[in-house]
């Protein structure tokens, strides 16, 4: 829509951006249900799929490339360091940061984390052909990026901060 454009009708029923958000909110609901009885929220399983896809980097490294300030970060790392899935260890090329490993029933826990993921996107994609799958993906990736969402950012944590890194 250029400058001079318009603005849309509102569609019967909610437009876009309000179906993208009723369905969000559906599809979120939902998948913390299917998590419970693995005893994780969904952003310890959003973490733990984050750190495996980038296991013995800095947390430093790790919060950039997911897009939480450092705060956030060592809460987050901290839970899944409670519930025995991650370990920090001294890096050894800078003494001053700690690079986080998944445990061994970190990596478990992920394989069941992907278990429960599969089986809840067949059900949500349920309905369309997998053409039509593909189209929606790559719609949904086009309208996160033009909105500035890293691709691996975890859900509500928006870009990277701006400004320097903080130490971790």
């Amino acid at each position: 829509m250029g400058p001079t454009d318009p603005a849309p009708a509102p569609h019967p029923g909610g437009g876009v951006a309000f179906l993208l958000v009723q369905l969000g909110f559906h599809v979120a609901q939902r998948f913390g249900e299917r998590l419970a009885p693995l005893g994780l929220e969904q952003r310890q399983a959003g973490m733990l799929v984050r750190l495996a896809e980038n296991d013995g980097k800095s947390q430093q490294a790790v919060a950039e490339l997911i897009g939480v300030n450092a705060t956030r970060m060592v809460f987050l790392t901290d839970e899944l360091e409670r519930l025995g899935l991650v370990e920090r260890r001294r890096n050894p090329a800078d003494r001053r940061s700690h690079a986080l490993h998944l445990t061994e029933a970190g990596k478990a826990m992920l394989a069941r984390v992907r278990e429960v993921t599969a089986t809840h996107e067949a059900e949500i994609v349920a309905s369309l052909t997998g053409a039509e799958r593909e189209q929606l993906l790559e719609l949904l990736r086009r309208l996160a990026r033009d909105q500035g969402l890293a691709g691996q950012a975890l859900p509500h944590s928006g870009p990277p901060p701006a400004g320097p890194p903080a130490p971790d």
